[in-house]
């Protein structure tokens, strides 16, 4: 697995603490060594005394930053742990010389010397936007893991921007959080999604576990890359399944009251060894739909039962995947995301919060916002998580886990990197928005948005997510669209 290497703070190695490791921040430890520093009190510059006195106890508190596209910041934060006998001083971190901010995909691990606090229930964490930047930087935090002066052990998971996102990944947050600890949820990746209290459902009323079922409506396209439509190449779009290049989908529902959606990219490089790309992910999505109509309703087990029998078939290549299943009768949306492929769900904002859409020529306020949007899993640039056949590729348990409420009215759309290299968010608003006022269907919308991707792709001079993570990736500025394979499934909840 590839990962980024952290250096060895300046300041840590005086102090005679262990070096840095990175790691990627999916629930795995890291193969090197970890950052350990003092943590500084909150009220003044002196470090933190490390060791314990009759009412005194040692926390090690690990910060874990993700593993997304932008995930990284330079901020310094502050950490303040909260249990059931009070809660500790607020002590800053990531604020010293080369220790400052934290980097993508690294754990660094802190020492705070507290009076002991009982059974941790909270872990309040604020950033500290820099006025360099005007306050924009935003931070990815994965979670935040704490060792105990008696051997416990809580997690704190998190997945979630503080800041302005940096990433077309990520939605905007609030620089502080108050993070719960894990219920066991941790050991399948599983994150719980974090949407705005200022957000609801596009149609009255609001969720409720007990109205009627949901009847999600659904369509898809898929549009081969434009160097494989001038080929002659054609995308094959049916109801339940399509592909078009090495992108595929499929949708269908269960007597158990599931509607599926999911897609899927294969790696074209894999033609180079005389490998066909796109059957690896059209078989995992033809597998998966299978394993559906047999009724399974756990989304992890889906993905499972499609990269098993993939194996199982000796079926050569590799592909992201993102799977994602709605029960019609609880109302719950819950996704499986590997790779960069990914999804997201729209909802109307309540009264008067909408933001000003960016660049509509009207200026009025927009009515739809992003409630929720999955974290591209990379472990570089360019190099997403992958199933596959060979020695190294990731598996399904490494796929991010989301769960969530899901209302009549609200919008699920599912896209490969086609789709979200190429439209930003606020276009993407913008689009869906004249689509639901002229209440068009989901194949409209979906059409209208891979030919938005698909042009945007094209244009050379254009700014988009993917020339915002190149310039940031190799440090040069990139303009322009990428040319891809584009795949999205639209579903509109009624």
């Amino acid at each position: 697995m590839l990962s980024k290497e952290a250096t060895t703070p300046g300041w840590a190695q005086r102090r005679g603490t262990s070096s840095s490791s990175s790691a990627a921040a999916r629930g795995g430890s890291g193969g090197g060594p970890t950052v350990v520093a003092i943590a500084q009190r909150w009220q003044h510059s002196g470090a933190a005394v490390a060791v314990a006195s009759p009412r005194q106890a040692v926390y090690q508190v690990v910060v874990v930053t993700g593993d997304v596209r932008g995930a990284g910041s330079a901020a310094p934060a502050v950490v303040t742990l909260v249990g059931s006998e009070g809660e500790s001083e607020p002590y800053l971190i990531g604020d010293t010389g080369e220790d400052r901010g934290f980097e993508r995909a690294t754990r660094k691990t802190y020492a705070f010397s507290s009076r002991w606090l009982g059974e941790l229930q909270r872990v309040h964490v604020q950033q500290l936007p820099s006025a360099s930047d005007g306050g924009g930087v935003g931070w990815y935090l994965d979670r935040i893991e704490v060792a105990g002066p008696e051997g416990e052990h809580w997690d704190f998971p998190c997945s979630a921007w503080l800041g302005k996102s940096n990433s077309p990944s990520g939605l905007d947050g609030s620089h502080e959080r108050r993070l719960e600890p894990s219920a066991g949820d941790h050991e399948r990746n599983l994150a719980p999604a974090v949407m705005r209290s200022s957000l609801h459902s596009m149609r009255e009323p609001s969720y409720n576990l007990l109205g009627a079922p949901l009847h999600p409506e659904v369509s898809a396209v898929a549009l081969p890359h434009p160097e494989k439509a001038a080929k002659g190449e054609k995308g094959l779009n049916r109801q339940g399944f399509g592909y078009g290049g090495e992108d595929a989908y499929f949708s269908c529902s269960n007597r158990n009251g599931i509607t599926a959606l999911g897609v899927a990219d294969g790696v074209y490089s894999w033609r180079e060894q005389g490998i066909d790309a796109g059957q690896f992910s059209r078989r995992l999505m033809e597998f998966a739909r299978h394993s559906v109509d047999l009724g399974t309703t756990d989304v992890l087990r889906v993905l499972q039962f499609a990269a098993k029998r993939l194996r199982l078939e000796g079926i050569l290549g590799s592909s992201t995947a993102c799977i994602v299943l709605i029960d019609q009768l609880q109302g719950r949306l819950a996704a499986a995301n590997l790779g960069d492929s990914g999804f997201l769900v729209i909802g109307r904002r309540r009264g008067e919060g909408g933001r000003v859409a960016s660049g509509a020529a009207s200026g009025r306020r927009r009515q739809l916002a992003i409630k929720y949007r999955s974290p591209q899993q990379e472990h570089s640039f360019g190099y997403p998580y992958q199933l596959g056949h060979f020695q190294g590729a990731d598996l399904p348990e490494d796929a991010m886990l989301t769960t969530m409420p899901i209302s009549p009215g609200d919008l699920v759309l599912l896209g490969s990197d086609g789709l979200w290299d190429n439209v930003s968010e606020d276009e993407l608003l913008d689009e869906v928005e004249r689509d639901i006022v002229e209440g068009v269907k989901p194949s409209v919308i979906a059409q209208r948005l891979a030919f938005l991707a698909f042009s945007n792709s094209l244009d050379k001079d254009k700014q988009t997510p993917y020339s915002e993570g190149a310039s940031e990736a190799f440090d040069m500025v990139y303009h322009g669209g990428k040319a891809d394979d584009i795949t999205i499934v639209c579903a509109v909840m009624h």
